[in-house]
């Protein structure tokens, strides 16, 4: 551990200690600063709100040593993803281990697979173009298609999902997108990315956190079809290049052109030239033949309309058995929660409130809605805009005017507006303004606590009174099944 402290450049990380520490020694982190690994530790740092220190001078990543360590009063850590596992349990608040038991297992599971089913194949890629190893084609191939089943098996999780487990970033998201980054930059060319639709969407996501964003930057996509070549082949290359124009004598023959029976090349290429006149260019072309395809029919574009108002409306009749469910439960009249499926979208969430609000019937086998005695607020992020709705049942509309709740909440933001206004439903949107680092995401949990502060106010919601971490947490992450 001495000899890999020699090597690594020191991290210092300061902030509260950790529970339980009874010295305040700031923590010292040991480690190669542009690693993959280390920057999981760094991105859980700021979450966890320590403030972590990477000198650029120092540390080779190339060389061999037991690093990444941790030093802290008590020990040291090791292990790149120890280390991230630490730092993740210091902040409750942080959420990076999840909300319960079960979704501390389930960011477990998925950190487990980043480590031995995504980076093992995916850096026997990489790591050759990056020139750290020499390229192996036979291993290259087989770890692309390994890779390719990792990255399959992570886009049908997210189909359904915004982050890996819950409904905020976690350990497992930390993990696949600081694995990930790396293969996104240099290999991951725009025709493999293609069929990841889901993966790309949760991984720019990520990307605009301003916790990933202060440890990973701008992280530009692989443009390169095939991804990047070997320093040493793309250096070798250059160099046989020229060799291979400097034979012109081959170019010297026209005797051969001479012959009658090859004068009919120059016909079929004025052909090609006068097709060309009358469109496109071959780069034209080909952007054509690409896009092409990603042309829906009106008919196909209908079905895609379908299928995703068919998931929003099964997520909200769902969420409102459960918040049938909690609300009894605490003897609430309003809730305020957020959904995944509509995306930002106002006319999607609106209907996935009418399914919260749907008669259940207690009959089916899987039931459905129910919550319509019960006010609410949902949010939705997309990525131009928080999408709010507010309801007040009728029975509740003496108590709280709908218009003024859902106001007070979009007023809080630049740029905020009610949109539809009515008496048991209202609508209303933040829009993302990146200068201004709002972004749907980052400000949509601190609304929901601002929705649940105006009720308090009005003595329609139970005080805080702080004396339990378990007292009243009613945003969407209080339904690990949802």
């Amino acid at each position: 551990l001495a000899q890999a402290s020699r090597n690594a450049a020191p991290a210092v990380v300061r902030g509260a200690a950790p529970p339980g520490s009874p010295g305040s020694m700031p923590l010292k982190l040991y480690a190669h600063p542009d690693n993959y690994k280390t920057k999981k530790a760094l991105v859980a740092a700021k979450y966890a709100g320590l403030d972590m220190e990477v000198p650029r001078a120092g540390g080779n990543p190339n060389e061999t040593g037991r690093v990444p360590v941790l030093e802290t009063d008590q020990g040291c850590i090791f292990s790149s993803i120890a280390i991230a596992r630490y730092i993740s349990r210091i902040s409750r608040l942080s959420c990076l281990y999840g909300q319960n038991i079960l979704e501390g297992g389930m960011i477990d599971s998925w950190v487990e697979f980043c480590t031995n089913e995504l980076e093992v194949p995916l850096y026997t890629w990489v790591l050759p173009v990056q020139g750290v190893f020499p390229d192996n084609p036979e291993a290259t191939a087989l770890a692309k298609e390994d890779v390719k089943r990792a990255l399959s098996v992570l886009d049908k999780h997210l189909l359904a999902n915004t982050f890996m487990v819950g409904h905020t970033p976690t350990l497992a998201d930390i993990c696949l997108v600081c694995a990930l980054t790396d293969g996104m930059k240099l290999v991951f060319d725009p025709e493999f990315r293609k069929p990841f639709g889901n993966l790309m969407r949760w991984f720019n996501t990520c990307l605009m956190q301003p916790e990933f964003k202060a440890v990973l930057g701008d992280v530009k996509l692989c443009c390169a079809a095939g991804g990047g070549a070997p320093k040493g082949a793309a250096a070798a290359k250059k160099e046989a290049a020229p060799k291979k124009e400097a034979a012109p004598k081959k170019e010297a023959a026209p005797k051969k052109e001479a012959a009658p029976k090859k004068e009919a090349a120059p016909k079929k290429e004025a052909a090609a030239k006068q097709e060309a006149k009358g469109g496109k260019d071959k780069k034209g072309d080909k952007k054509g033949q690409e896009e092409a395809p990603e042309e829906l029919t009106p008919e196909q574009l209908e079905k895609l309309k379908k299928d995703k108002l068919k998931k929003v409306v099964k997520e909200g009749g769902k969420r409102g058995v459960e918040i049938e469910g909690a609300a009894d439960m605490g003897g609430l009249q309003f809730f305020c929660t957020s959904v995944d499926c509509p995306e930002g979208d106002l006319e999607l969430l609106v209907e996935s409130m009418k399914a919260m609000n749907a008669k259940s019937d207690p009959t089916e086998e899987e039931r459905k809605g129910g919550s319509g005695h019960i006010g609410k607020m949902v949010f939705s992020a997309g990525t131009e805009r928080l999408a709010i709705v507010a309801y007040v049942p009728e029975e509740k509309q003496a108590e709280l005017v709908c218009e003024e709740w859902l106001q007070k909440v979009v007023s809080l933001h630049p740029g905020g507006a009610v949109g539809a206004v009515a008496k048991d439903y209202c609508t209303g949107s933040i829009p993302t303004n990146a200068d201004k680092g709002i972004f749907p995401l980052k400000i949509r949990e601190g609304l929901i606590l601002e929705a649940n502060n105006f009720l308090r106010g009005k003595g329609l919601f139970p005080e805080d009174n702080g004396d339990s971490d378990d007292d009243m947490v009613f945003g969407d992450d209080d339904f690990p099944s949802a």
